[in-house]
């Protein structure tokens, strides 16, 4: 019925999450089962039977937060530091908005090989705990990935990054470095190895696996290759972290009205900002 969604919908359960996303999971989980339950081969089920169905469905997806995934999006979604820029405020409260979707945090991240772009989705690892430098933005990769030899040649980059529910877009451009097992660097060193132990289990066993992007013959073991292979504590030599240096934030408002779109551009002296037509 619904009056039991609407008082569903308003329970504790769905207190974190905004109102556009409480559609969606209604959307998602509650209509599909009221369909089937029209068809002819779901007649004889209660019609009960199948909101309770609905709603458990509903549940599952309200109560899914990565333990992973509310952590990241904690430490993103205020700005200890004063002196954080202004188009990172707005990120970061964009991504506190959501920190209940663990797709808020995937972006797209565009390199360069040769004259040709190169577009990937990446996971957003947050920004890198440097005082001096608190608007550098943390990625991870393999260090046989082609996107590495795309750096060296070429480390220009941008990152473009929608957020369904408050609106906004942000198209952060700048260019990539990355601590690999060869750094010598003991601080960016010790920024590899913080990385390294945040990640799951499952994610550290990935850089055991077969290089990346290599072809890969039919009759090769795929329970050896991909499942076997055991994690190690210490990090990976085929763990990189990337991070991306901006220069360059153009930040789009659609829910402003009327739409703003504010240009952020980094020089000697800090960051400054204007306005320009969305």
């Amino acid at each position: 019925r619904p009056s039991m969604v609407v008082t569903f919908m308003s329970s504790a359960v769905f207190a974190p999450i905004t109102a556009a996303r409480r559609l969606r999971i209604i959307q998602r989980h509650f209509q599909p089962v009221m369909r089937w339950g029209c068809s002819s081969s779901a007649r004889r089920i209660p019609a009960r039977n199948l909101a309770t169905a609905a709603l458990a469905g509903i549940v599952s997806a309200a109560s899914a937060y990565d333990s992973e995934s509310n952590a990241l999006a904690e430490s993103m979604g205020t700005c200890a530091n004063g002196d954080a820029p202004e188009w990172r405020q707005f990120l970061s409260k964009s991504i506190h908005k959501e920190k209940g979707d663990p797709t808020s945090k995937f972006l797209t991240l565009a390199t360069v090989k040769g004259s040709e772009p190169r577009a990937r989705t990446v996971v957003f690892r947050g920004f890198l705990d440097d005082e001096k430098n608190p608007d550098i933005l943390k990625f991870i990769t393999d260090l046989r990935s082609e996107k590495i030899g795309e750096i060296d040649a070429n480390p220009k980059a941008e990152v473009m990054w929608y957020f369904l529910d408050t609106r906004e877009q942000f198209r952060i451009r700048g260019h990539l470095e990355y601590v690999s097992k060869d750094d010598t660097d003991p601080q960016r060193l010790s920024w590899r190895e913080s990385q390294w132990k945040a990640l799951s289990e499952s994610a550290r066993q990935s850089y055991e696996w077969p290089s990346p992007g290599t072809d890969r013959d039919n009759s090769a073991n795929d329970e050896d290759d991909f499942f076997k292979p055991t994690a190690s504590k210490a990090p990976s030599p085929n763990f990189v972290l990337l991070l991306m240096i901006p220069d360059t934030v153009d930040h789009l408002r659609l829910r402003a009205k009327p739409q703003m779109r504010c240009i952020h551009e980094k020089s000697a002296g800090g960051w400054s900002w204007r306005r320009v037509n969305p």
